[in-house]
């Protein structure tokens, strides 16, 4: 095989890949039909396609993915798991939905930056996003996500900006090592508690205790850590009766 050969195919990969990234979309505005186009097998061809940003303008190696607000329709796109290279994926705006990948880790291994903000994206946060550990931006504000916020997510030691405001998320939020995450990070969650956020209720622990009385009356009172709820006091001619 010529080297001409062995220059060509990962070319011609890296073009598949971006292919199937556009199928996987619906262009609604057409956008992405109109600057993407395929025809030109130059090295760095692709890095002039619109969102396109290589690492050299001369080479086909993808660094950021940039299609926010371009009328995109469908789910999140599988085909980035191919862009090895890739370290910023930003799908803003757009009117995406569905699940997110529950194997996201996979897909964006050595991504710095996710932003989906101000789409449809709906069920639970995927745990594994707490395996990519090169995160420094990661917005998924303004979805339709629910369910709780995986406690590893703290385990992302780099973040600097996190923001899931506006979804339905519920339960204790994660505790973070930085000042830069606030309370409006998590605004309008009304289910979400925890630092910065109103304290989580207590589920305080109740203690049932049985024990007989002088006069010979069984008595059983019933209290929490903070206070006594009842006592309750049987007898042969009172079979019950409660104090509080």
């Amino acid at each position: 095989m010529s080297n001409r050969s062995v220059e060509i195919e990962p070319l011609l990969w890296r073009h598949q890949l971006l292919e199937s990234i556009k199928a996987s979309l619906e262009d609604t505005l057409g956008y992405l039909n109109s600057s993407w186009d395929f025809s030109n097998n130059t090295e760095g061809f692709i890095c002039n396609f619109l969102g396109i940003e290589c690492w050299h303008p001369h080479e086909s190696k993808v660094l950021n993915i940039k299609l926010s607000d371009l009328g995109l329709k469908g789910q999140f796109p599988l085909g980035v798991e191919n862009c090895t290279s890739l370290t910023g994926l930003d799908l803003s705006s757009n009117q995406l939905g569905g699940p997110l990948p529950h194997d996201i880790d996979r897909i964006l291994s050595f991504v710095t930056s996710l932003d989906l903000s101000f789409n449809s994206f709906s069920g639970l946060i995927p745990l594994k996003l707490s395996n990519c550990s090169y995160m420094n931006v990661l917005k998924l504000d303004n979805n339709q996500l629910s369910g709780n916020i995986p406690a590893e997510v703290n385990q992302l030691t780099r973040l600097k900006t996190f923001s899931v405001a506006n979804n339905a998320l519920s339960g204790e939020v994660p505790l973070f090592n930085t000042t830069s995450i606030t309370a409006d990070s998590y605004a309008n969650n009304p289910g979400l508690c925890g630092h910065p956020l109103k304290s989580c209720q207590n589920k305080s622990k109740s203690v049932v205790r049985v024990f007989m009385s002088n006069d010979g009356n069984i008595m059983v009172t019933a209290a929490d850590e903070f206070h006594q709820l009842g006592t309750l006091t049987l007898t042969s001619s009172n079979p019950l009766e409660v104090y509080r």
